[in-house]
């Protein structure tokens, strides 16, 4: 079986973020299990993004020329993809509804990992004017809708999006098969304390202090404001808090906590090293909220957490809620409610020793369900689904 993945997202260049990073995975997970997989990313001037992505996480009132550039850029993928020659291809799979947009193959399989235009809202900062976010709404929804009805099968990565495809673009239930995000268990794995402690000197950390990590990009929809509150009311060196990500409510963070001396706000990691962050903490916190009708699907930092055996906590909102079973594989906790954060922190350091088998659960079931390699085999059988019986490898 030949494969070709397509996505307007190039992971080659950017190496980090969930759907880089799932991209990244699966196409090793394929190669590994026998399968020949080319991916098709539209090229990244790098010089120009580097530029672009300062200017608009240090001015963020500029955003709205990013935008604009945003929409060129989405146009720019079109055209890349509409001059891709694909017939040689069994299996055309998409990592997004920019790139089988433009294209036109019998057997295009569809991930979709969110909602390009609830999204692009979502993420905008609140200067960027109500007349123009919707302007940009009505050109993602455009290629959303038109998108979902040229693909042979959708994969969604949670229920609500299963859901979202079927009420909003009609599609049948039957071609939709909900698939679970896959993590890194090789790379994100467990390690001792005294592993943990020489990360933590390599990083910068305190040694002896209860580290709570928030692995989450700076917007709307990953309530790190939310986080960033509970925080701003812990002030004790018993515990530390870092946060790691990129976007525009950056800011919003620092100023929430400028008088606190033990929080660390970084840029974003990239995901080869991110890794360290998670080994060297003790508690990783998902805050992630309901924002513009976006919730949180699987969550990569929240998978990355359990396959290194930390004590997990999520909102109970999305594709979380039914990856975590309370007090079994991690805790959930009410979204948009500082008081919920600062409780479970309290209780996870309270008891930590006493967790010590969530923890081990948390790893077992992320390599058991959650690992690149079965997650690949998943997507095989859904290959599988689309291809006439002729042309499946025996």
């Amino acid at each position: 079986m030949k494969i070709a993945m397509l996505s307007a997202d190039n992971s080659k260049f950017m190496v980090s973020g969930g759907k880089h990073v799932h991209q990244n995975l699966l196409e090793r997970g394929l190669k590994r299990l026998g399968y020949d997989v080319i991916t098709f990313y539209p090229p990244v001037e790098t010089k120009k993004w580097i530029r672009i992505l300062k200017t608009v996480f240090s001015n963020p009132y500029s955003v709205f020329s990013l935008y604009v550039r945003y929409r060129k850029n989405i146009e720019k993928g079109l055209r890349y993809f509409s001059s891709l020659k694909l017939d040689e291809f069994d299996v055309i799979h998409c990592h997004d509804v920019v790139s089988p947009y433009p294209i036109s193959h019998p057997l295009t399989v569809l991930t979709l990992h969110g909602y390009l235009a609830r999204e692009a809202i979502n993420y905008s900062p609140e200067a960027v004017s109500e007349k123009d976010k919707q302007k940009i709404f009505d050109f993602c929804m455009q290629i959303e809708r038109q998108a979902v009805q040229k693909v042979k099968h959708i994969i969604t990565v949670d229920s609500r999006l299963k859901n979202y495809v079927i009420q909003e673009f009609g599609y049948p239930e039957d071609r939709i098969t909900v698939i679970y995000n896959a993590v890194d268990t090789d790379l994100f794995s467990p390690v001792t304390d005294d592993v943990k402690i020489s990360l933590r000197n390599e990083l910068g950390l305190p040694r002896d202090a209860f580290i709570v990590l928030v692995p989450r990009r700076y917007v709307k929809k990953n309530g790190v404001d939310y986080a960033a509150c509970a925080f701003s009311k812990i002030k004790s060196d018993d515990y530390f808090f870092v946060f790691a990500g990129r976007g525009p409510l950056k800011s919003k963070i620092q100023e929430i906590l400028k008088d606190n001396k033990n929080a660390l706000i970084l840029d974003a990691v990239p995901n080869y090293e991110v890794h360290k962050y998670y080994k060297a903490a003790d508690v990783i916190l998902i805050p992630s909220v309901t924002s513009d009708d976006v919730e949180e699907a699987t969550s990569l930092s929240m998978l990355e957490g359990m396959a290194c055996g930390k004590v997990v906590i999520c909102t109970n909102i999305g594709g979380m809620k039914e990856v975590v079973k309370h007090m079994e594989n991690g805790l959930l906790i009410e979204q948009k409610n500082p008081d919920a954060i600062i409780e479970a922190l309290q209780y996870a350091k309270d008891n930590y020793d006493n967790l010590s088998e969530l923890r081990k659960k948390t790893r077992e079931y992320a390599v058991k369900n959650h690992s690149y390699t079965e997650h690949a085999k998943r997507i095989i059988e859904v290959y599988n689904k689309v291809l006439p019986e002729t042309r499946r490898p025996q």
